[in-house]
């Protein structure tokens, strides 16, 4: 199998460049819910690192012609559930699914590494080891994500969490002091804010939340696309020009 598909992908780049400039590709959407930059910046102006990678697959693809949606979380879940999704989703995780052993579903590998920091108050910094150790403490996070540890916990009663619609709203929150700590993207942390404002103002925990590689979800009914999406991200990850383009934006 290894050697057919092998085969199948040096015959795509033999015949790619010289495809007919009328042929007509599949589109495929590619969902996203983090809206929060640097990943979505702006959906008007279609700016930010998302907009760019589904820019750089367009790029290296002659068979499909992507498109980033931006759909909130919890319509995902539904879409997911309802087995009504056939195009693919960005920027996420199997743990973050339940689908650690990568069973329910089709994972590229990474396309970014990224990690959730736990971020305070110079004036009341917390320090982070293990979900417990925010016990009896207020912690921000955007509605419908899953902190792993952390949401169990909350369950129990043992952490009390607020929920805001981003990140941003989060940073706001901790500076009004209605929060003890928020969890937050290191890529958002480090984008959004000057290092003079965070060492000002903020204190970012020296062990993170978690660490991980945002990777892409595609439907068990969609090998074909899963393939060449697995052929199209190895290739961004040893290309010069896309990894310039990441760099940018930190």
């Amino acid at each position: 199998m290894q050697k057919i598909m092998a085969r199948y992908w040096l015959l795509l780049l033999l015949i790619c460049p010289v495809a007919s400039a009328e042929q007509v590709k599949q589109t495929v959407k590619v969902y996203a819910y983090h809206l929060q930059p640097p990943l979505i910046i702006d959906i008007d102006t279609k700016t930010g690192l998302y907009f760019e990678f589904v820019r750089n697959l367009n790029r290296l693809s002659c068979d499909y012609q992507f498109e980033l949606v931006y759909v909130p979380r919890k319509r995902i879940e539904v879409m997911l559930e309802r087995s009504e999704m056939n195009d693919i989703l960005l920027g996420v995780n199997p743990k973050w699914f339940k689908d650690s052993a990568e069973q329910k579903y089709l994972w590229t590998s990474k396309v970014f590494e990224d990690s959730d920091e736990v971020v305070s108050l110079q004036a009341a910094p917390v320090e982070y080891t293990l979900p417990s150790s925010l016990t009896d403490k207020t912690v921000g996070g955007v509605r419908g994500f899953y902190y792993k540890g952390i949401n169990e916990l909350v369950d129990e009663g043992s952490i009390r969490r607020v929920d805001t619609v981003d990140e941003e709203a989060l940073l706001t929150m901790l500076k009004k002091k209605r929060i003890d700590a928020a969890i937050i993207g290191r890529s958002m942390y480090e984008y959004y804010l000057s290092d003079s404002v965070k060492a000002a103002v903020f204190h970012l925990s020296a062990q993170p939340h978690d660490k991980y590689h945002r990777r892409i979800l595609v439907p068990k009914n969609q090998e074909v696309l899963f393939q060449h999406l697995q052929y199209l991200v190895t290739t961004l990850e040893h290309d010069s020009e896309w990894q310039q383009k990441v760099l940018s934006y930190q």
